[in-house]
C-alpha cells in the first residue's frame, strides 16, 4: 500500500504526457491467464502493479523473463486475520525492450494487473542530496528518492510509522521505528523481521540453537513459541528428560496409578489422592451467546493448566458427558467430552479419549485421559492440559441412587452436588419430644460387653431434634460416633472397658466394677462456634471376678495365646498374676520384686491343668470344671543366683457335646508365659 501511495504521489507531480497506460487487467482466473501487450521504443521505464496472490511472469521480445513470485505469507494473513482485500505490490523495469511482451499469471482468484510506461531522458541537475535524475520518474528533472517526498530540489523524509498503511509492520510487529529515508520494525518474542513481509514466525525447531529442548525431546513449533515433549519411556518437562520408572512392568495394580517421584515411583489410589473441580460453570447446561461480549472474560475458560487426578464435583453434576457437547457450552468455546463409556468399579483404571467440539467437528482436538470409578460411586479423571484455548472439560449430572444402600428411615438425595442417603423429610418421629429431657425420653441403648462398651442412638431422631450427628463424642473428643445401618440408621460410640479409655472412669467395690462415661450431643451450628452441648451419662456394672480384674487392670502381668483346635475353633487363653488369694487384685506396676516367702496367685481363663504337682506349695483352687483355672505357688529362686521365674501351663480343650470330659483323654497344647 505504501509503494502504491508513493508511486501515485510521484505520478501526480509529473506532466500527464510523461506516462502511457499500457495494460489494465481485472479478471477472474481459475488457474492460468495469458496476455500479450506492446511496449514502444520511447519508454524508459515500466511500472507494474500486480496482485500478490498470483505468480506473474513477463517475457520480453528478447526472450528474457521477469518473475514476481506469489507472496508466501498471503494465505497466512488471510487465515488468521480474515483480510478480504487484495494485497498489491509494485515492480519497476528499467529500459524495457521495445516490441511484443507476454504476461503469464498463475493463481486462483480475482486478478488485477496494471502497467504504466514512462518516457523522457534523464539529465544531470542540481538535485537535492536525497534526489536523483536517474531513478524511476526522472526525465530531466530531479526526483526524490524512495522514503522522501518533494519536488527533487527540496526533499523531506517520509514518516512511514504515521499510519498502518505506510509501513510493513504487520500484527506481530511490536512497534514501527522511523529512520531517515526508511523505517524498521521491532517484533515480539518468537518473531523476526523480514523486509518483504514484516514480522514472521521463527521456527525454533529448525535449529537446535534456537530452542532449549532436551536432545531426546520432540520440538513442536507454534506461532511465536514452541513446545518440548519427552519421548515414550522418558519423563520430564521436555527441557529435561530422564528415564521413567513408571513404565510397563512396574508393580502398580489395575486400580492404582504410577507416579514418578525423586528418581523412583510410587503407586497411589486416585480415589484418595485427587483434586476436586467444583466450578458451576462446567455444566453442560451453561450455554452462552458468543456474540455477547459484555462479560466475555467472566464466562470463557481454558483448562490448559490441568495436570493430575481430578474429581468433577460441581453444583450441577459429577461426571464427564459421553456425548458431543455443543460449542459455547460449559463456560468455554470448545467443550471437551469423553468419547467412550465410564468404567465399573471392577474395571479399575481405564484410558479414554477426551474430544473438543469445534468447527462442525466433534473431535477437532483430542487428548488421552484415564478414568476410575471409586467404590463410593463417583469417578476420578486423570486430565492433562487442553490442546488449545479456549477448551474446558464439561460436567453433567450423575444422579443415581442405585447401590447407595439407604436404611428404611432414609432417602437418596443430592446435597451439595453429591448424592447420598439422608433422613426422610416426612418422618414425624420427633413429634412431642423436647431437647430438655433427652436422657429420659430417648433412652440410648447401652451394650456392656467385655471387649467393648457401645452406646447407640437413632440418627434421624437426633437430627430432627436439631443435633449435628457428625460431631457426637465421648468425654475424649477423639472418640467420635460411627454410622450403622440396620432396621434404621444408628449412630454408635464405642469405648473399651479400661480406666481412661475415651475419658471413661472405673470405680471398684468389693463385689462390682463400674465403668462410667458421658455422650455429648452437639447442636447444629452455621458457624465454627459450638455452645450448649447436651450431656448424657451412661454406665456399665460388672461383677468383681478374676476375668473383670484382668480386663480392667492397667499394665497387668498377663500373657495370652491363641489356640486353633483341628482347624475348626479358636480359643484365646489368658494367664495373669494376682496379689491376693481372691484373684481380684492383679499386679499393675512395671516391675514386681518379691522375696522367697511370698505367694504367686496365677489365674488362667479357659480350662487347664498344671504340671509339677510334686511341689508341696502348689494349691489348685479351680481346674477342669469351667473356662477358668486358678492355682498358687510359693516364690522360689534357682541355684546360681537366677532371679527370673518362668511359669509354664498346659491347657487341654475338650468338646463336651461329643465326650465325657471328666474321663476322656485329651491332647494338650503347650504355651509359655514369661513373668518377671
Amino acid at each position: 500500500m505504501f509503494k502504491i501511495v508513493t508511486s501515485l504521489q510521484l505520478l501526480l507531480s509529473k506532466p500527464l504526457n510523461s506516462s502511457e497506460r499500457i495494460l489494465n487487467i481485472n479478471a477472474n482466473v481459475t488457474d492460468k491467464y495469458t496476455k500479450v501487450f506492446n511496449v514502444t521504443s520511447s519508454l524508459k521505464h515500466l511500472l507494474i502493479i500486480g496482485d500478490e496472490s498470483f505468480t506473474l511472469n513477463f517475457t520480453d521480445p528478447n526472450g528474457r523473463t521477469f518473475t514476481y513470485e506469489k507472496n508466501p505469507y498471503y494465505s497466512t494473513y488471510y487465515y488468521y486475520y480474515y483480510y478480504d482485500w487484495d494485497v498489491l505490490s509494485s515492480h519497476l523495469v528499467k529500459n524495457p525492450a521495445a516490441g511484443s511482451w507476454v504476461l503469464n499469471a498463475q493463481g486462483n482468484s480475482s486478478l488485477s494487473v496494471k502497467i504504466l510506461g514512462f518516457s523522457g531522458t534523464c539529465l544531470n541537475s542540481d538535485c537535492h542530496p536525497n534526489a536523483t535524475c536517474s531513478e524511476f520518474g526522472g526525465y530531466g528533472e530531479c526526483t526524490c528518492k524512495p522514503g522522501f517526498v518533494g519536488d527533487g530540489i527540496s526533499c523531506n523524509d517520509i514518516n512511514e510509522c504515521q499510519s498502518y498503511y505506510t509501513n510493513n509492520c504487520n500484527y506481530y510487529g511490536y512497534s514501527c521505528v522511523n529512520t531517515i529515508g526508511s523505517y524498521y520494525c521491532t517484533c515480539v518474542t518468537g518473531y523476526q523481521y523480514k523486509e518483504e513481509f514484516g514480522c514472521v514466525d521463527i521456527d525454533e525447531c529448525a535449529n537446535s540453537t534456537l530452542n532449549d529442548c532436551h536432545p531426546l525431546a520432540v520440538c513442536s513449533n507454534g506461532l511465536g513459541s514452541y513446545t518440548c515433549t519427552c519421548p515414550y519411556g522418558y519423563n520430564g518437562d521436555g527441557k529435561h528428560c530422564g528415564v521413567t520408572y513408571c513404565s510397563p512392568g512396574t508393580q502398580c495394580n489395575s486400580i492404582e496409578d504410577c507416579i514418578n517421584y525423586n528418581g523412583s515411583y510410587s503407586c497411589i489410589d486416585p480415589c484418595s489422592n485427587h483434586i476436586i473441580l467444583d466450578d458451576p460453570w462446567r455444566s453442560t447446561s451453561n450455554v452462552h451467546n458468543y456474540y455477547d461480549y459484555s462479560n466475555f472474560y467472566d464466562w470463557v475458560h481454558c483448562d490448559n493448566n490441568l495436570n493430575g487426578w481430578y474429581r468433577l464435583k460441581g453444583e450441577y453434576g459429577q461426571h464427564m458427558p459421553e456425548f458431543c457437547v455443543p460449542k459455547y457450552s460449559c463456560g468455554t468455546h470448545a467443550p471437551m467430552w469423553m468419547n467412550g463409556q465410564h468404567p465399573s468399579v471392577n474395571d479399575g483404571i481405564v484410558k479414554r479419549t477426551a474430544c473438543a467440539n469445534w468447527n462442525e467437528d466433534c473431535c477437532l482436538w483430542s487428548n488421552t485421559i484415564s478414568v476410575k470409578k471409586c467404590s463410593e460411586g463417583y469417578y476420578v479423571y486423570k486430565l492433562q492440559g487442553t490442546p488449545a484455548c479456549y477448551l474446558s472439560y464439561c460436567i453433567e449430572s450423575n444422579f443415581s441412587c442405585s447401590g447407595m444402600g439407604c436404611a428404611p428411615d432414609e432417602e437418596c438425595r443430592i446435597v451439595g452436588g453429591v448424592q447420598g442417603c439422608h433422613c426422610k423429610n416426612s418422618s414425624n418421629i420427633a413429634n412431642g419430644i423436647q431437647p430438655g429431657n433427652l436422657a429420659d425420653q430417648i433412652k440410648p441403648q447401652v451394650i456392656c460387653g467385655l471387649d467393648n462398651i457401645e452406646v447407640t442412638f437413632s440418627k434421624c431422631l437426633l437430627e430432627k431434634l436439631g443435633y449435628d450427628t457428625s460431631h457426637f463424642h465421648l468425654r475424649d473428643n477423639s472418640c467420635q460416633g460411627i454410622i450403622n445401618k440396620k432396621d434404621k440408621t444408628y449412630i454408635s460410640l464405642i469405648s473399651r472397658l479400661t480406666n481412661g479409655d475415651c475419658g471413661g472412669n472405673l470405680s471398684y467395690t468389693e463385689n462390682e466394677v463400674t465403668y462410667t462415661n458421658t455422650v455429648y450431643l452437639t447442636p447444629k451450628s452455621d458457624g465454627v462456634i459450638i455452645r450448649n452441648e447436651y450431656p448424657i451419662d451412661f454406665h456399665c456394672t460388672y461383677p468383681s471376678n478374676m476375668e473383670i480384674s484382668l480386663l480392667t487392670a492397667i499394665g497387668s502381668f498377663t500373657s495370652s495365646a491363641l489356640i486353633n483346635v483341628s482347624g475348626t475353633s479358636n480359643f484365646t487363653i489368658t494367664m495373669g498374676l494376682f496379689q491376693d488369694s481372691g484373684y481380684s487384685t492383679p499386679y499393675t506396676d512395671s516391675e514386681v520384686w518379691l522375696d522367697s516367702s511370698s505367694m504367686l496367685y496365677v489365674g488362667v481363663i479357659v480350662t487347664g491343668s498344671c504340671p509339677n504337682r510334686n511341689d508341696p506349695t502348689i494349691f489348685v483352687a479351680e481346674n477342669g470344671v469351667s473356662l477358668k483355672g486358678r492355682f498358687s505357688i510359693q516364690v522360689f529362686k534357682f541355684l546360681g543366683g537366677f532371679n527370673q521365674i518362668y511359669l509354664h501351663c498346659q491347657v487341654g480343650l475338650c468338646d463336651t457335646s461329643s465326650y465325657d470330659c471328666s474321663t476322656v483323654s485329651i491332647d494338650c497344647y503347650e504355651f509359655v508365659y514369661l513373668l518377671l
